[in-house]
């Protein structure tokens, strides 16, 4: 997959373009106001290979914004022709700043994941570091970090789902400790609802228990391991 940064100027702001680095490509757009829009494009050697790369070019994109306030990013389509290619460590170099991503709450099961990702993407809007790449940096950091074991292709496609989601609503800025307060309200209401269904598990297993099946028996016929089961203290069968 080809990869790269695309962003457009507005005509009354293409003189910032001298505080970018030298382009691969750029073209001029026209617009039907009859201005015009300077389109330039970045385009990177490689696809981001870890989530530090992803979060690098997050870094970049934030950098950029700094240099020239009214650039808008856009979707990267590769040019036919280019006149350099840079690696995102080589693009990186123009842009030395050290940019602070706030430590995410990290999920503690798969059923937290895009609670956590959503709470980190709050963040980040209020921050104005939204970017696509700091979002897919953080998702692939928990499934990594977590052992999750989710594909490339889920991760990408969780990270995109973040994008759909009504930012409007995010009225309030939550501070580290509401973020935390929320979070935690979250996992209680998932840890809860695990009781409930182990609760209902056990129940179904005593009555099974009662009708004279063995605890293996019991275990396969409820699709939980043996050793569930036998934590259950089950009664003995009456002979």
């Amino acid at each position: 997959m080809q990869t790269g940064i695309s962003l457009k100027i507005s005509s009354d702001f293409d003189r910032s373009l001298w505080s970018l680095p030298p382009p691969s490509s750029k073209k001029w757009l026209s617009r039907t106001d009859g201005k015009k829009t300077l389109e330039v494009l970045y385009h990177f050697e490689y696809s981001p290979q870890s989530f530090r790369e992803w979060q690098r070019i997050a870094s970049i994109k934030i950098q950029m914004q700094e240099l020239v306030p009214h650039l808008v990013f856009t979707d990267y389509e590769p040019p036919d022709e280019v006149e350099r290619v840079y690696t995102i460590a080589e693009l990186g170099k123009y842009f030395p700043k050290f940019i602070k991503f706030h430590k995410p709450l990290y999920p503690h099961s798969k059923d937290e994941y895009m609670r956590s990702l959503t709470f980190y993407c709050q963040r980040l809007y209020y921050e104005k570091q939204l970017h696509f790449e700091a979002v897919v940096a953080m998702a692939l950091h928990f499934n990594s970090k977590c052992g999750f074991g989710y594909s490339h292709r889920e991760v990408m496609r969780k990270a995109k789902s973040m994008f759909l989601l009504d930012m409007s609503e995010w009225k309030v800025k939550l501070t580290q400790k509401e973020l935390q307060q929320a979070h935690s309200k979250g996992g209680h209401i998932a840890a809860e609802k695990k009781r409930e269904k182990s609760q209902h598990k056990r129940d179904e297993a005593l009555k099974l228990r009662e009708s004279g099946m063995t605890l293996k028996q019991i275990a396969e016929s409820l699709k939980v391991s043996l050793i569930t089961v036998k934590r259950w203290n089950l009664p003995k069968v009456k002979k």
